[in-house]
């Protein structure tokens, strides 16, 4: 039983790698023809950053591309070669010219001659290396307990909660301004027409220009939530064959459920999503089972909810997290209904008897 369980576990890890393999080789297709979207091209520095063999394949196919194209580079290197001889009437008149000329005539080109096939071979490889450069990523971890500010090349402000990851490549800003989110990020976006800023977070894409919004996608959570302060967003997904958008206005919320691929939205205060920026957690009717999960993050330790009941109790308030845990379950234990047992980094909520 053992053993065909392990065998099965096998079996999954063989057809994962090889599903990622095919992906991978696809879309360094298009990246070799300089034809990948931004989130393509994030995707593929994910595959790359998950396995060191994609790396080095990477790099084969990178120098076998640069390797197809010395043919024609040989063919364009003798077409230019004549036509640099006709052009300095070397072929024509050597034998009509003075030594010294002749000798100079020779000596200038075998220098254009070596120069234009430098250039060619340089442009070739060099054209490779910047095209691998827009891989390379910049990314910000945020670990558990601790929350970041960055800016961004930009100058779009992020704030990053705890658990947190960002990342964007090296092409930031050349035509799209466009940034993968894990978690929670708090975003003042400076305002670019021509350069629309994009966040991708998991299943949906956040497309602005220049506004204020907050979006939670952390990937343990069911659902992943936009909130717009200022401006403007779009915010897409696919469903089927199709991609479906959803435009957001000041004070409004969107949610994507996860499960069933399914879009709302309706209208907040907006400004409650943003106040973990400052250090404040702003609940309206959460469970106690979904604060957990927040103060879990930010104090780095485990809650363990002993009782359903205790689950399901619902919070409405502020909560000043530069407050030590055992203040914040105490103020939220309003009515004395559960008992609080502490272990290290492990929080045990128990039922009153």
């Amino acid at each position: 039983m053992c053993i065909n369980l392990q065998r099965a576990i096998k079996s999954n890890q063989t057809e994962l790698m090889i599903d990622k393999t095919k992906q991978f080789e696809k879309l360094m297709m298009n990246h070799l023809s300089e034809n990948i979207s931004d989130n393509d091209e994030g995707v593929l520095l994910d595959i790359l950053n998950s396995d060191p063999k994609f790396k080095v394949q990477y790099n084969e196919m990178v120098k076998t591309r640069a390797i197809s194209l010395i043919p024609i580079i040989e063919s364009e290197k003798n077409s230019n070669y004549k036509n640099l001889l006709q052009l300095l009437n070397y072929g024509l008149s050597l034998n009509r010219q003075p030594v010294f000329l002749q000798y100079f005539f020779k000596v200038a080109a075998i220098i254009i001659f070596v120069l234009s096939t430098s250039i060619s071979t340089y442009y070739i490889y060099n054209g490779y290396n910047n095209s691998s450069k827009n891989l390379m990523s910049y990314e910000t971890v945020v670990p558990l307990g601790s929350q970041t500010k960055i800016v961004l090349p930009d100058g779009t402000v992020a704030w990053l909660n705890s658990g947190s990851t960002l990342k964007y490549n090296n092409s930031y800003g050349d035509e799209t301004r466009t940034v993968n989110l894990t978690g929670e990020g708090y975003f003042e976006v400076q305002k670019n027409p021509k350069k629309p800023f994009l966040v991708y977070a998991n299943d949906i894409k956040v497309k602005v220009l220049g506004t204020v919004f907050n979006v939670r996608s952390y990937a343990d959570e069911n659902a992943i939530e936009v909130d717009l302060l200022e401006g403007k967003v779009d915010v897409s997904f696919e469903s089927g064959n199709d991609t479906k958008i959803l435009s957001l206005l000041p004070n409004e919320k969107m949610v994507f459920n996860k499960a069933n691929k399914t879009i709302t939205s309706h209208k907040v205060d907006a400004s409650r999503s943003s106040t973990w920026t400052t250090g404040k957690l702003c609940f309206v009717d959460a469970t106690l089972e979904d604060i957990a999960k927040n103060l879990e993050r930010k104090y780095d330790i485990q809650i363990e909810i002993k009782s359903q009941r205790i689950k399901e109790e619902l919070f409405s308030g502020s909560l000043d997290l530069n407050q030590p845990i055992e203040k914040i379950l105490e103020y939220i234990d309003v009515d004395k209904k559960y008992t609080r047992v502490f272990n290290g980094k492990n929080v045990s909520l128990i039922n009153q008897k």
